[in-house]
């Protein structure tokens, strides 16, 4: 049994890359698309997973982040994280079909490739 991905990227490059690494599990179905728009979705969006892990405080010249207390978990796409301008910039959507066997590879590949996915509940 196969299950659908749909991914969602700044870039189209990111999308492209994605894809292109995508392609060792033989999807049955895969393509790009853009949206105009940016991202619309009014359900919670998987952020891409960080290199390293864990919550970063800060930069320093012991490790390669600036960012604040991020880690790669489920984030709500309510009004609040619309309003921060990510979601909104996200302007290409990989959609992908892989067997149930490849689901969670496919899903960690995409995910440390900047790909944020949309969790249904």
């Amino acid at each position: 049994m196969s299950r659908m991905i749909q991914a969602y990227f700044h870039t189209e490059n990111q999308a492209e890359d994605a894809r292109v690494l995508l392609l060792k599990f033989n999807p049955e179905h895969m393509e790009i698309g853009a949206l105009p728009e940016g991202y619309g979705g009014g359900g919670r969006l998987l952020l891409p997973m960080v290199e390293g892990g864990g919550i970063v405080s800060e930069s320093s010249s012991n490790n390669r982040f600036g960012m604040v207390n991020v880690l790669p978990t489920a984030a709500p796409a309510a009004e609040h994280y619309a309003d921060d301008g990510d979601a909104a910039k996200l302007r290409y959507v990989l959609s992908v079909k892989v067997d149930d066997g490849h689901y969670l590879e496919a899903v960690g590949l995409i995910r440390r490739n900047h790909g944020h996915l949309e969790a249904f509940e």
